[in-house]
């Protein structure tokens, strides 16, 4: 009930004219006026209505107003309602006595004085109001009572399984703390520590705390002490996590690794409030990573010794492919190509004594397969080693292969030199770039379906770069990486044929095409033919 809800007012006389009086006097109070002639229809009404004030007469036929009072303050639903009797015969104080005794509130006498009447009335309304206001409050309150009583009952349930989860997770922390075989501490702020596991005490053999505080810097290895605090100190002002290695002292006197770690514990604001860490014995895998390095230190010694064993031996294998090289074509030259030329001597003799039609027709024949044969074996000869690179130098030598692969491919060829005057190179040299510039060209005539190719040999200084550029179709990703898996026969042979000679060899796309680019450190150069000899013996 709010306070601008109006209260029900029973007004009972059997007199309608008495009713109507009083419903004039308290109009002007703004309640509901419920009117009753009589005792029955009184109780029939507030068994309906929920009545806040009860105004009625006293003398009234069948059954008074006292027995009527009586009445309704015996139903249980109306012992709090307030009850007001009139009366113009029973004006003694024993009937005054009487009415207050059947539960009467107030007892008014004849004639009613209008504005006592509707102040009594309303302080009874007004009290009827804030009573039920006051219930109102009353359940709500119990409500809110009951739902906070049953809010911290599951609070405390939840709190109770809290406590034994934490009971639990304490037991298990105790339990891991007392079987790790690490060492567990803990550091106030300021990095002092404040707690460190027996496992400290088991090795080191230190009295029980002994060890808080800076205690346990006495154990560390004197040579690891300075590096170890210096490390910790500097964790503590920056914030950073700690890690560390340094030897510790056991109990026998004894050095072992170990490694700290530690993570600071920061509170709402962002300051450090503790430090934990741990403390792991890593000896044994301090001493198999130092035999780890010691063993890569002697792999890598081998290797370096194997690798230049291989080096020489792949040295020697190329001077002696170029040797045998030599050799043959000089066989070819010399042996099978002579013996050719006696045949086509022979046959020349055998046409001057005018032999029949028959036999000059063969001989003819003989003498024109023996031009092409020694024309063959002079070319096989010459590519196997051609008599220039010895006798005149490397730029005639690769000028003669450039022509002939021009004139048998039908590759335009272009060769560009600089300097103009070109330089004799000591032999071995020599031989290399001519070999690196017929692998070049032979890939070219296999591989690249090119119609033009570019050489350039140039002397750079102390350096000298051969190029060779064809407009053919490219190569793939992996082999402009020289990646091993991915390069033939010729990219390999060029490459090892540089790296003898601490040269460098790139492959990358020209778009369209393939540049092949060697740059060789060439340190003896002669400029006069003539000393070339004396600059082979120098290289050598």
């Amino acid at each position: 009930m709010t306070a601008d809800e109006r209260v029900n007012i029973l007004l009972v006389d059997d007199q309608p004219a008495k009713l109507l009086s009083y419903e004039v006097m308290l109009e002007e109070l703004g309640e509901n006026l419920i009117k009753a002639t009589s005792a029955k229809e009184a109780l029939e009404k507030l068994l309906r209505t929920e009545v806040a004030i009860v105004l009625m007469d006293v003398n009234m036929p069948d059954i008074d107003g006292f027995e009527l009072a009586s009445m309704i303050r015996q139903h249980p639903r109306f012992q709090r309602t307030a009850i007001i009797l009139i009366s113009a015969v029973n004006l003694t104080d024993l009937d005054r006595l009487k009415g207050y005794e059947r539960g009467a509130v107030d007892y008014i006498s004849v004639p009613v004085i209008p504005e006592l009447l509707r102040a009594k009335v309303k302080v009874f309304a007004e009290l009827h109001r804030k009573t039920r206001q006051l219930e109102v409050l009353n359940r709500e309150l119990e409500e809110r009572v009951e739902e906070r009583t049953q809010e911290l009952a599951k609070r405390a349930e939840v709190l109770e399984q809290l406590n034994l989860m934490l009971a639990h997770k304490n037991q298990e922390l105790d339990a891991i703390i007392h079987t790790a075989p690490d060492i567990i501490f803990s550091r106030q702020m300021n990095g002092e520590r404040d707690y460190i596991s027996d496992r400290f005490y088991e090795y080191t053999g230190a009295a029980a705390g002994t060890a808080h505080g800076l205690g346990w810097i006495d154990y560390v290895h004197p040579d690891d002490k300075e590096v170890a605090t210096a490390q910790w100190n500097r964790c503590v002002e920056s914030g950073a996590n700690y890690e560390a290695e340094y030897r510790m002292r056991s109990r026998d006197h004894l050095y072992r690794w170990f490694r700290a770690r530690a993570v600071p514990i920061h509170n709402s604001t962002g300051a450090i409030i503790r430090w934990y860490g741990i403390c792991s014995d890593i000896h044994d895998s301090k001493l198999l990573e130092q035999s780890i390095r010691e063993s890569a230190t002697k792999l890598e010694k081998m290797v370096d010794e194997r690798t230049a064993e291989l080096r020489q031996l792949s040295v020697r294998l190329m001077t002696m492919q170029d040797q045998e090289h030599r050799r043959i074509a000089r066989e070819l030259h010399d042996g099978l190509g002579q013996e050719l030329a006696v045949a086509k001597i022979v046959l020349d003799s055998a046409l001057q004594q005018e032999p029949a039609p028959a036999t000059r027709r063969a001989c003819r024949e003989a003498i024109a397969i023996i031009d092409r044969a020694i024309q063959q074996v002079r070319s096989m000869s010459h590519l196997l080693h051609p008599p220039l690179l010895d006798e005149v130098g490397l730029l005639s030598a690769i000028s003669w292969y450039v022509d002939g692969l021009a004139e048998r491919s039908g590759i335009e060829t272009s060769l560009h030199v600089e300097p103009q005057d070109f330089p004799r190179l000591t032999p071995d040299l020599e031989t290399a770039i001519f070999r690196i510039v017929q692998e070049a060209l032979t890939n070219v005539f296999r591989h690249a379906a090119a119609s033009q190719v570019w050489i350039t040999l140039a002397q750079r200084g102390v350096q000298t770069a051969v190029t060779v550029r064809d407009n053919g179709r490219g190569i793939g990703a992996k082999i402009a990486e020289l990646q091993p898996e991915s390069l033939g026969v010729g990219i390999r042979g060029i490459k090892q044929r540089a790296k003898e000679f601490g040269g460098e060899l790139r492959v990358s796309n020209a778009n369209p095409g393939t540049v092949v680019e060697v740059v060789i450190p060439s340190p003896i150069v002669c400029q006069d033919p003539a000393l070339v000899n004396e600059c082979a013996q120098a290289s050598s």
